[in-house]
């Protein structure tokens, strides 16, 4: 194989091929390049220019020499005409290269702004969120029926909107003293025209360099911003933590207050019971000693004296019985017939319109 590549390398008419193809390419590069201008520039005025050499010719050469010029009409272009053509097409991708990095700035800008919209909008949704979670799904839930209360739902929804349109009407007087602010700046640059104020181009590098000054302030004040922005949302996100923390103490230091309160009130029982329990172990104490005292005073009774008072006492007993026995038989008589004499002076009221109190009867009756 190393031979065969050998004997390739070696043949002119290889090498003349390899040439060939390399002008080819040379030349389709060159054609690529001319399109690309010839699509760009005013072909109007090409075509105008080229009619005008074709009729100069024509008029200073003979018919037989006709033929000739025709075939020489596309000649190549020289090495300043390329040179030319190439810097023209540099100038003008470098000018779409330009108008494409501003487009994207200009996109950038943009996106970065709505970005930052986004992000406003999503920490405004989530402090409302948050609100309206705390004030209305937990603070005007109900505790008795668990339902929220319709009182203040609306009270909170009326308070979003009065925020809202207080935010309206900063943004309305914000619009119309931007607006004013154009007006003037509008009238400040006619006013310049008419007076024939032209900047020159020192000062255009002026502008620019203090546009540029701006631009990296405005950039610094945005990264700043986004560090605030990003820890004032971990602040918030502690101060969400500390408040649930916060309700969970408050809401176990008051169990714990009731709990005191309960645990004093057991301990005041407590105590008073205790002052009786005392008292009562005093006055056992003198008691006991009382009856320990007349224990030893008096004689014991005999067995008979005990059994006499126990059969005088069963007596008594029975006795006193039967006397209750009566005592609640009158009693139920009596008032049967004090609702029999209100039963007839009712009827003696509604009839004569007076109302005669039988007291005597009603004496001996019970009597």
């Amino acid at each position: 194989m190393s031979d065969v590549e050998e004997d390739f390398e070696a043949d002119p008419h290889v090498e003349y091929l390899q040439q060939l193809i390399k002008d080819n390419e040379y030349l389709q590069r060159e054609n690529l390049l001319l399109e690309s201008y010839l699509a760009k520039v005013d072909l109007v005025k090409i075509g105008i220019s080229m009619e005008e050499d074709t009729v100069k010719k024509k008029k200073g050469n003979r018919k037989g020499k006709i033929e000739v010029k025709s075939k020489d009409s596309f000649q190549k272009l020289n090495d300043d005409e390329k040179n030319d053509l190439v810097g023209q097409e540099v100038e003008l991708v470098q000018t779409e290269i330009d108008q494409l990095k501003k487009a994207g700035d200009k996109d950038m800008d943009d996106i970065r702004t709505l970005m930052e919209e986004v992000d406003m909008r999503i920490a405004e949704t989530k402090k409302d969120t948050y609100e309206f979670k705390r004030d209305i799904i937990i603070g005007a839930e109900n505790p008795r029926s668990g339902k929220i209360v319709a009182e203040k739902m609306i009270k909170f929804m009326e308070e979003k909107l009065r925020q809202k349109d207080t935010v309206i009407e900063k943004l309305r007087l914000k619009n119309t003293t931007t607006k004013a602010y154009i007006a003037k700046m509008e009238q400040q640059l006619a006013h310049k025209e008419e007076m024939g104020e032209v900047l020159h181009l020192v000062d255009f590098d002026q502008l620019k360099i203090e546009n540029q000054q701006y631009m990296e302030k405005i950039e610094e004040r945005n990264n700043e911003l986004l560090r605030l922005k990003l820890s004032t949302s971990r602040t918030v996100q502690v101060l969400n933590n500390l408040k649930s923390q916060l309700g969970s103490l408050v809401s176990m230091g008051q169990q714990l207050r009731r709990t005191i309160t309960e645990r004093q009130a057991d301990m005041a029982k407590f105590d008073h019971d205790l002052i009786e329990a005392d008292s009562d172990r005093t006055t056992a104490n003198t008691l006991v000693k009382q009856l320990k005292a007349e224990q030893d005073d008096i004689d014991n009774p005999s067995i008979m004296d005990y059994i006499t008072l126990k059969h005088d006492t069963t007596e008594l007993d029975k006795h006193a019985s039967d006397w209750r026995r009566k005592l609640e038989l009158l009693q139920m008589e009596r008032n049967r017939t004090r609702q029999l004499h209100r039963t007839v002076n009712n009827m003696l009221s509604s009839q004569h319109g007076t109302l005669k109190p039988m007291t005597s009867k009603a004496s001996s009756v019970v009597g």
